[in-house]
């Protein structure tokens, strides 16, 4: 079966779906005094848009301010509304058998099968799928998903938010979008749309040289990539045969391409970020890995491209370092005594500044109890990452999209360090249109 068969074949398997993606605005979340005031209602038939219904619902009681705030739906609004037993055989003939679709299923879900128990029906056996899991299983790292979020970054309209049918035609919408991706990456099986986490992650593909009619596609993908990225080949039980972290550069390409062509590798994952930092960060426990020939190779390349004049050892490192992450208004920051993955902050600014400011002061803290300075062993990853971060602190003006600091400069100068973190974060946006545009 080629590509294209496959490819075919995933859209059949989805095509034949029925889904209805639904929305409920509430007086509030107590199911046994809290009533539904809105209902917006959306099928999905052959990957398309086909029906949307509304239904504006007298609850019997006072709307709560907050909620009419919220809603913009105010008493009068409802005054001639039908009451939920009047509508609700239409609404669940709506349904049908089709599977359920909202943004926030643990929400919608329960309170919908309140009503009908409180009405004297059986609760819903449909399948149902959520917007708000999905989004996070598919885009790692996410601080931020909810639907207005999730619409901006997708460029999908969505002008009224906490209007139900409003909010169930962006849902649907985000929907769809996630169903075509599901097609791009070749989805095999129904239940992966329930739970695709480990295997359709946007920001990451796996190629499996026994599959090879499509391992053949690789080279596509690597042309196609516009943002910094992490290669890495894998051998038989897991072995590291080759890795590297690349910024699109020829050489790297090329060097990527003829690895693949020549390596007994099994596994071979793509892996893109927003700055080619973070790449290091993640390429440097595997850096280790390799044979020392391999390594020598890559070192070599690394510095070629991305070290100019050579940095004085002795010169001094910043303490920490700000760089953009790949989903839209995410930013980074390491602290340099400790470059892993996991010593990293993901944040967003400024709802995130609390944390962020403490972050900071905790791990200076740490710092200055530290009595071992930074070493610099020749001819390791180490060298190199140092190397860099001593160009990006003392060669500022080459590395606009880096912001590194003395843990100092913060303390001594909180409101200075203060504007000029917000001056860059303004400045820095990572132009790659992710996840709008995934690997």
């Amino acid at each position: 079966m080629n590509t294209k068969q496959v490819k075919e074949s995933s859209k059949d398997l989805l095509k034949e779906l029925s889904f209805c993606v639904f929305d409920l605005e509430t007086t509030g979340g107590n199911h046994d005094s809290d009533k539904i005031i809105e209902i917006g209602l959306v099928k999905i038939s052959n990957l398309k848009i086909v029906e949307k219904k509304d239904y504006m619902i007298n609850p019997e009681i006072k709307i709560p301010d907050f909620i009419q705030k919220l809603t913009s739906i105010r008493p009068k609004h409802l005054s001639g509304a039908p009451k939920i037993e009047e509508i609700i055989d239409d609404i669940l003939e709506f349904m049908g058998d089709s599977i359920l679709v909202a943004h926030n299923t643990s929400f919608d879900i329960p309170f919908f099968n309140s009503v009908l128990k409180r009405l004297g029906k059986p609760p819903l056996k449909n399948k149902n799928i959520c917007t708000n899991l999905m989004t996070k299983y598919l885009i790692p790292n996410l601080m931020n998903s909810n639907l207005r979020y999730m619409c901006r970054i997708f460029n999908i309209p969505h002008k009224k938010a906490h209007r139900a049918l409003d909010d169930a035609h962006a849902t649907a919408k985000l929907f769809i979008k996630y169903l075509q991706i599901f097609i791009q990456k070749k989805i095999t099986k129904i239940n992966h749309l329930y739970y695709p986490k480990n295997k359709y992650e946007l920001d990451r593909i796996h190629f499996r040289k026994n599959d090879k009619k499509r391992w053949k596609d690789v080279f596509k993908y690597i042309d196609d990539i516009e943002t910094p990225f992490l290669v890495t080949l894998k051998g038989k039980n897991g072995t590291i045969l080759f890795s590297l972290p690349c910024d699109n550069s020829a050489m790297g390409i090329e060097l990527i391409k003829a690895n693949i062509e020549s390596l007994p590798w099994e596994i071979a994952t793509f892996r893109l970020f927003g700055h080619f930092f973070e790449t290091l960060i993640h390429f440097h426990p595997l850096f280790n890995m390799l044979d020392k020939t391999t390594a020598s190779k890559i070192m070599t390349l690394l510095k070629k491209n991305h070290l100019g004049t050579a940095i004085d050892s002795k010169a001094q490192l910043p303490d920490f370092i700000v760089i953009a992450h790949i989903v839209p208004e995410q930013f980074l920051i390491y602290p340099t005594n400790s470059l892993t993955i996991k010593s990293g902050l993901i944040f967003r600014y400024p709802a995130h500044k609390k944390k962020f400011t403490q972050y900071i002061k905790s791990k200076s803290s740490k710092m200055r109890r530290q009595k071992t300075p930074l070493l610099i062993q020749k001819n390791t990853c180490d060298e190199f990452i140092i190397k860099l971060l001593g160009q990006y602190y003392n060669k500022p003006k080459k590395h606009l999209n880096v912001l590194s600091f003395q843990q100092e400069y913060v303390k001594n100068s909180e409101e200075q360090f203060t504007q000029g973190l917000e001056n860059f974060l303004s400045q820095s946006k990572n132009t790659y249109n992710y996840p709008a545009k995934h690997i």
